[in-house]
Formats: structure tokens, sequence, C-alpha cells
């Protein structure tokens, strides 16, 4: 099988592997025509998801086709409203995702790109529902015996899918501890909290035919860093219990610590990336050694997770410079030789996370991104991965300004 690679350069559009989309993040600002950004949280939704349906229909697909999505919120209070706007949305522009949500994240950020910028939208979409060895297959979700789509919730309701799988990859919506009977958080207990979250994450995989072994991708959502340390050890006594393939080999991981989760009482939150089957044709998989708790990146198929980079010196883990260029071309000196060592090259990466801790630092980010790509991955100048970016209230310490979150292909 031929994995084609098909790049679509004007930015916050999409790039295409085989039949897999990768959509910027879309803010509710119409850059196109230069508008001023709408004021209302429902105006703001419905330009970043036309900027998202523009984008999958120049990959050549439609809206019905996303798979995945990831809203980053500015407030918690927008929440009933931008998921009423989705639904109101989708029941105009893309009907199937009505009865069939995709999975779904969801978190609030400091900030995005411009203080007034409200909420962007991410999406991961499919070419072709019905491409030969690249289906789609959807799992629902269920809380309280309704399942989590629209007429059956109502619209202000989370509405998404547990699991979705295009061709052999899996794509696990953001599991927190949420019991799915009551509707309720029933423990504020950190470690039974992330315990509970593998469990469903654990389901999500099986349920396709797959196991938790099959894992290549958590990104691990928190509101307190401080937690991370707890959630590693549980995480680790689990995959010993339920998946010693990663306890030796663990999936690329990155963490991003958000000002909140989509509920209070929620402490942690996890998405994930697997696959059904590391045995399928073209499907290999393959594990870069990295830390203790994540591998530097994990290669499925012709597709490539790697774990998120900061500017900290790779040989010791310490910040050495308070300048953000500095720490920028750090992070991505340690992307080009993750990249290198999964067997591929910077000039490969197809999308990014970029992740800092203060706004004003954004000229200087984007000067130095493509500075970067221009003396060490020239075919990003002029093919630019699909990007993401928000602003976060702490990176990986105190000390650190920026991190990069990277997939790409072989």
């Amino acid at each position: 099988m031929y994995w084609d690679v098909k790049y679509h350069p004007a930015f916050a559009q999409s790039v295409a592997v085989g039949n897999v989309i990768f959509v910027s993040g879309c803010t509710g600002q119409d850059t196109g025509a230069g508008k001023p950004t709408p004021t209302p949280i429902e105006g703001q939704v419905r330009t970043a998801l036309d900027k998202a349906r523009a984008a999958v229909e120049t990959a050549g697909s439609s809206m019905d086709n996303i798979v995945k999505t990831f809203f980053f919120a500015r407030s918690l209070d927008d929440y009933p409203q931008v998921r009423k706007t989705e639904v109101e949305y989708y029941l105009e522009h893309a009907p199937h995702l009505v009865e069939h949500p995709p999975a779904a994240t969801f978190i609030v950020v400091t900030s995005l790109a411009q203080p007034d910028f409200l909420i962007e939208y991410e999406a991961i979409g499919a070419v072709d529902r019905a491409a030969p060895n690249w289906g789609v297959k959807y799992y629902p979700e269920y809380w309280g015996g309704r399942k989590l789509a629209y007429p059956h919730v109502p619209k202000e309701h989370a509405k998404f899918a547990r699991t979705e799988v295009v061709g052999n990859l899996v794509i696990v919506s953001g599991c927190q501890a949420l019991d799915h009977d009551s509707v309720k958080v029933e423990t504020s207990d950190f470690k039974k909290q992330t315990r509970i979250v593998l469990e469903k994450m654990k389901r999500g995989m099986e349920e396709t035919g797959g196991s938790m072994n099959n894992l290549v991708k958590t990104n691990v959502l928190l509101d307190d860093l401080g937690n991370l340390p707890l959630y590693r050890e549980v995480e680790q006594a689990y995959f010993r219990e339920h998946a010693p393939d990663l306890a030796r080999n663990p999936p690329a991981s990155t963490v991003i610590v958000a000002e909140s989760l989509p509920r209070p009482e929620f402490l942690v939150e996890v998405e994930a990336f697997g696959v059904v089957d590391k045995t399928a044709p073209n499907w290999t998989t393959n594990y870069t050694p990295g830390s203790p708790y994540a591998s530097a990146g994990v290669s499925a198929g012709n597709l490539l997770f790697l774990s998120a980079c900061d500017g900290s010196n790779p040989e010791t883990g310490e910040i050495e410079t308070n300048d953000v260029e500095r720490q920028i071309i750090v992070a991505l000196d340690k992307v080009t030789a993750a990249m290198a060592s999964a067997g591929s090259s910077m000039d490969k990466v197809v999308k990014t996370v970029l992740m800092l801790r203060r706004l004003e630092d954004y000229p200087k980010m984007r000067k130095t991104e493509l500075a970067y790509y221009q003396k060490h991955a020239p075919r990003l100048v002029a093919n630019p991965p699909a990007s993401t970016f928000i602003q976060l209230p702490i990176i990986t310490g105190p000390e650190a300004l920026f991190q990069i979150d990277v997939t790409a292909v072989l």
C-alpha cells in the first residue's frame, strides 16, 4: 500500500496522509475576509467551523467525514453554547455527525493567538469513509443509558464517540473519571480518577478489536502539573498489570496543563491514539526509546507520533536559558533528533501543536519557527504543517516557555 501525502499549504488548512486529514486549529476570526472577530461565542464557533469545513473540502472530503475534534476555549462558562452551536452547525452542514458525533476532547486554555479569540477548533477527518482498507468505524458513547448524540441528549450536552477507527488507526476520546451510569464523578482522589481513566482507555481500545498494548500516543490533560508524578506512577503500575508491552515500551506522550477541564471535578483527562492490530500489513509499530514514561516517538505504519519537546537540555532535563527563542530552537532540535531516530526527518512533519507560556512571545515563536524550517526543513517553508496554537498557564515547569507536539510521517 502506498501512503500518499498531500500538503495543502494555506495556513489553517489541512494535510492529508493516506485517508487521514489533519486540520489546523481554526479560530473564530474570518482571516480570509479580514472581518472583525465576532464578539458572541456562537459567532466565533460558527466561523471556526466554517474554516474547518473549507479545510476538509480542500482535501477532497466533507465535514461529514470528521472523526475527531478538539475544542480549546477561553472560558468554561461557554461550554453549553459551544456544544449547542456545534450541533446546530452539524444539522445544517454535516448531518451524519448529528447521530454519529466524532471522538472529542475539550479543555480551557489561558489564551489563543489573539486576546479576542474565544475558541479554537481542531479536527481530524477521513478523505473517504468507505475507502478500501481505510474505512471508518464509529463506536458510540453512553451516559446514563443515553447515547451521547443529538437528539438523545440536549444540544447543550456533551456529544461524542467513545472511539473512532480509520483503517487500522484508533482514536479514543478524552477519558475522564465520570461514572457513566450515575453521570457523576464519584471520587476526588487523583490516583483513583487516573485508574478510572485508564480503564476507560482500555475498554475503548478493546472494543475496536485491539488491546491496551496497542496504544501509540497519549495526550495527558491536567489542571495541576503537580499531579503529573502521581499520574505516571499509576500509569506505570496499570501498564505492568494490563499492558506489559507498554511497561517496556511506553507510548509517546504529551502533557498539557489546562486552566480547566470540562468539569471542575475532573482532575485528569487522557485522549489516545492506537492501532487495532500491530501486525496488520503496512501498519508495523515501532517505539523509539525516550524517558521511562514515554517513548521519544512511536510509528504506526507511515504515521509517526512524537512526545512533546520543550526547551530543556536533552541530557540533563534542565532549562538553561530564559530566552524564548533559544528554548524554541532547543525544542526543535529535539524534534529533529527524534525524527531522525525514528527513521524520518524534519521535512516530514505534518501536524504541530505549539504551546507558549507567554502570549507576547507569539511573534518571536513564529519567526524562530520559520527561520528553523528555512535552515533545517526547507520543504516545510512551502508546505507548512497543519498547526494549532495555545497559551497555557504552565508548560513542563516554571522556567519552560515553549513546548511543541508533533505528528509526522516516515
